[in-house]
């Protein structure tokens, strides 16, 4: 089992609102910047947002979360989650990591004007307890066959995540970056060779088709593009982000599977 890097510093965090360096979960009542400028930012260096409004230096990588500096002030980034911090010229500012390309993280940060509800958001998110981010290997290994359930399915915010999501773990490589397909089948199109229940595509992605059809898994349907799906353990590494993405995925299928809570 791998021990992610936020795990071993007891800050870890996962999901589905925004969430704060030490994990805590902010009401749906406050109003938080949503991520907008995105950068590469390799591990030592420093780059700015928004501006001038915020300075960030990274200074540790894993694919579950970043370590950096803020502000000048030191604090993990887990991945996928939205964390508020201090920004420059009076602004609190939304950051978020959203993977590895290659050696460097990319983050998305958005800075606001310091409102009531931004400072009572970063109060919150600062005196609550971590939450552990959960690799999907591990999660897999936990839930027997059949019992997996997304749940990020029609959550516009965690939808519109997963697109950047997919973006930043490659996946447009193979199926092309609206999911149109390419290399790959498409994810549009309603045909799902496997089944769309959200145990089998969780499983899917992180076992690969191979892996699949070893765990007693079978094909429903067929596509013209037949290339196998490479398992993405290892890549994606948090359950949360794997949801999100296929959140997205189930959002632009063209499926007649029952629809999306």
């Amino acid at each position: 089992m791998r021990t992610p890097l936020c795990s071993l510093m007891a800050l870890c965090a996962m999901t589905t609102m925004a969430i704060g360096a030490t994990g805590s979960e902010v009401e749906e009542k406050y109003l938080i910047p949503v991520p907008s400028e995105q950068k590469k930012i390799k591990l030592g260096e420093t780059k700015t947002f928004q501006d001038g409004n915020l300075t960030i230096t990274v200074t540790a990588i894993e694919r579950t979360g970043i370590e950096m500096e803020a502000e000048g002030v030191a604090m993990p980034l887990p991945s996928s989650v939205e964390t508020l911090v201090e920004g420059a010229n009076g602004t609190i500012c939304t950051t978020v990591y959203l993977g590895k390309v290659g050696a460097r993280a990319i983050v998305s940060a958005a800075c606001e004007a310091e409102s009531d509800d931004l400072r009572a958001a970063l109060v919150a998110q600062q005196s609550a307890a971590p939450v552990e981010v959960v690799d999907p290997v591990d999660l897999i290994a936990e839930v027997e066959q059949g019992g997996l359930e997304n749940p990020y399915l029609g959550d516009v915010s965690a939808i519109a995540e997963g697109q950047e999501l997919f973006l930043a773990n490659s996946c447009n490589g193979c199926h092309g970056g609206t999911g149109g397909g390419g290399m790959g089948p498409p994810l549009s199109n309603g045909v799902w060779v496997y089944g769309i229940d959200d145990d089998t595509l969780f499983r899917l992605v992180t076992l690969g088709s191979d892996g699949l059809i070893e765990a007693g898994y079978s094909r429903v349907a067929r596509e013209k593009v037949v290339g196998p799906m490479p398992p993405y353990e290892g890549i994606i590494e948090s359950a949360d982000d794997l949801w999100k993405i296929l959140a997205w995925v189930r959002s632009i299928s063209q499926s007649d599977a029952p629809p999306l809570k």
